[in-house]
């Protein structure tokens, strides 16, 4: 079940940590 979760769980927190880094980035260079 760990294998599972860490497999779904994994690229979805990727996935939000690069989105919020990108939305940082395009705040910071509309600044």
């Amino acid at each position: 079940m760990d294998k599972i979760f860490t497999l779904v769980i994994a690229p979805v927190f990727v996935g939000l940590v690069l989105e919020m880094i990108s939305r940082w980035l395009d705040e910071k260079d509309d600044n």
